[in-house]
C-alpha cells in the first residue's frame, strides 16, 4: 500500500480542478442554450477560483506550481 503525503494529494486535486475548469469552458463554447452556457461559465469560474486557492495552499505547504 502506498503512502501519499498531503502535498501529493493536493497536486492530484490541482490536476483534477484544472481539468474540470477546462471541461466546463469547452462545454460552454458548445452549448446552444444561453442559460446552460451561463451555468457552464459559472462552473468554470468557480473551478478557477478553487485552482487559485489550491495553488496558494500548495506553495504554503512547500510545493510549487
Amino acid at each position: 500500500m502506498s503512502n501519499f503525503s498531503d502535498l501529493d494529494m493536493m497536486y492530484d486535486y490541482e490536476k483534477d480542478v484544472s481539468a474540470a475548469a477546462s471541461g466546463y469552458m469547452t462545454f460552454a463554447t458548445k452549448a446552444s442554450n444561453d442559460e446552460i452556457r451561463h451555468r457552464y461559465l459559472q462552473l468554470a469560474n468557480e473551478a478557477s477560483k478553487v485552482y487559485e486557492r489550491l495553488g496558494k495552499l500548495i506553495e504554503k505547504s512547500g510545493g510549487s506550481i
